[in-house]
């Protein structure tokens, strides 16, 4: 359904209203997205924007919000009609966000702030966490979209429907502009909400908190050990190597969508960015190991020597995406994978010191 429905009238003195006449499609387009930007509030109340035309693999996003909950939102706007292309697009997208670790997320959005006339974050999970009560960046997941457009086909619609009713954050939203006194007047119809509540058989999980993530966790790797003896005593000793070498280190439970990313504890030092490494319990990513130290991309990029060095004398480590084994390479994910107890004997001293020389360089980091 079309906007074209809709009719509004100017209501005059004494009792007359005058019918408005639709403005132009090239005027409404010309407005759109720039009145979009300066008042957020009419895409929903108490959004923020942190991108505009943020580059994305295979195009950009339009606009790249957090809403009053603290979630993060892709809006895809198209000038005129929205068609069912659209709807590939932003759920293309959403799920290209989605799939990023938290740290990554968070890198991601704070370089690419402060563009297009977008205001500049300095600082975005110091930020979120002030605006959000102390909330963790965790919580920008799941990703919500919004299709934005002058109208909309059938087709969309009823797509946009049909995800929607079956549980996924999902809305449209249709602008329709009219003219009036020499300028232009824009009405907003919500097309397609995406559902709050329950619906016939579908409940939404709720969001668990950093005690419940951790209690849930800690399960992971009882049950774990249930079937490998050594788990309980091997991911002790990593997360014991962690804590000596990243003094006050907040540990923090990961509530990744995937059933491997749920195996996570995160470490962050005090007054870092964000999380540097992180304990994986196995099996993840189709290997068996145990347990596996690993270190984000900008950990990697910032001892990029330190971790070439390693790499030469552990036969075994893990990279994410897979199909990237150099270090070297930007972007990219380094793990160790410890398959014993004996195993860890072997090598604990040279990750220990890949973690101090970690520490060392973020340290050097914050005093430059």
């Amino acid at each position: 359904m079309a906007l074209d429905e809709i009719k509004i009238w100017a209501m005059e003195g004494s009792g007359g209203a005058t019918p408005l006449e639709t403005a132009q499609q090239a005027d409404s387009e010309r407005l759109l997205e720039d009145t979009l930007v300066s008042n957020p509030n009419m895409l929903m109340p108490g959004l923020t924007l942190v991108g505009r035309q943020t580059p994305i693999d295979g195009g950009a996003l339009d606009l790249l919000g957090v809403d009053e909950d603290g979630r993060l939102v892709v809006f895809e706007l198209k000038r005129g009609t929205l068609s069912r292309e659209a709807v590939a697009q932003v759920i293309d997208y959403a799920s290209y966000l989605d799939d990023k670790s938290e740290p990554e997320l968070v890198n991601y959005i704070s370089e690419r702030s402060g563009l297009h006339s977008v205001d500049k974050i300095e600082g975005f999970e110091e930020w979120y966490g002030d605006k959000f009560g102390g909330n963790e960046s965790a919580s920008l997941k799941p990703v919500r979209m919004v299709l934005v457009g002058l109208g909309v086909d059938p087709a969309t619609s009823r797509m946009a429907q049909f995800l929607a009713a079956g549980g996924m954050d999902f809305s449209l939203l249709a602008f329709q502009g009219y003219s009036y006194k020499g300028g232009t007047l824009l009405a907003r119809q919500m097309q397609v909400k995406a559902v709050a509540e329950p619906v016939a058989g579908r409940q939404r999980r709720p969001r668990p908190g950093r005690a419940e993530r951790r209690a849930l966790l800690d399960q992971r790797i009882d049950q774990h050990t249930g079937q490998y003896p050594e788990a309980r005593e091997l991911w002790d000793a990593v997360l014991q190597m962690f804590r000596a070498n990243f003094p006050r280190v907040n540990e923090v439970a990961n509530r990744g969508a995937s059933d491997w990313a749920k195996h996570r504890l995160d470490m962050r030092p005090a007054g870092s960015r964000g999380a540097v490494g992180a304990i994986q319990l196995g099996p993840f990513a189709n290997h068996p190991e145990l347990v596996m130290p690993m270190f984000y991309s900008d950990t990697v990029n910032t001892c990029l020597m330190e971790f070439i060095h390693i790499r030469r004398e552990l036969s075994t480590y893990w990279t994410y995406p897979s199909n990237r084994r150099n270090v070297e390479d930007s972007n990219i994910q380094v793990g160790f994978p410890i398959k014993s107890l004996t195993e860890w004997e072997e090598h604990k001293e040279k990750l220990a010191a890949l973690t101090r020389s970690v520490y060392e360089a973020i340290q050097a980091e914050q005093e430059d």
